[in-house]
């Protein structure tokens, strides 16, 4: 149920963008309907139908690539799924299908952290070595 506040919140946001926003996968402006509204204000900057499309596709790959069995672990942080689920968080407790944006590949299973984290770096091999960068910047200059 939709309270008056998200109410209220949701005609400013359609107010502000009534042109419409561009998806930020699609690139096509579209109302802002068109959109998924979350329940703090947000608007998902992927439209509708891409979102559809991407979950199409993740479970077709999960039909072609089969979940990982009990001795699998992230081949990018190499935890375990009992290590990274440790405390109880359900979303931790189940391996996440990776696949390129791009060419809709299937690249691997990855815990939940490290799928968000390619993510958060929009899968970008220069923006994670500038990161790793950082990083051991940060930490040389700590351990002077």
């Amino acid at each position: 149920m939709i309270s008056e506040n998200q109410l209220e919140l949701f005609e400013k946001v359609v107010e502000h963008y009534e042109d419409g926003l561009e998806c930020n996968n699609c690139g096509v402006v579209q109302p802002v309907e068109k959109f998924q509204h979350m329940v703090s204000g947000e608007i998902k900057r992927k439209c509708r139908t891409c979102a559809r499309e991407q979950s199409n596709l993740v479970k077709y790959l999960k039909k072609l690539h089969p979940y990982p069995d009990d001795s699998y672990t992230c081949p990018i942080c190499d935890r375990s799924i009992d290590q990274i689920g440790k405390k109880g968080q359900k979303r931790l407790q189940n391996w996440v299908l990776d696949h390129c944006h791009d060419t809709e590949t299937y690249r691997g299973w990855l815990c939940h952290h490290c799928n968000t984290g390619l993510g958060a770096f929009k899968d970008d091999i220069n923006r994670i070595r500038n990161a790793v960068a950082y990083l051991q910047k940060h930490e040389e200059i700590a351990h002077d």
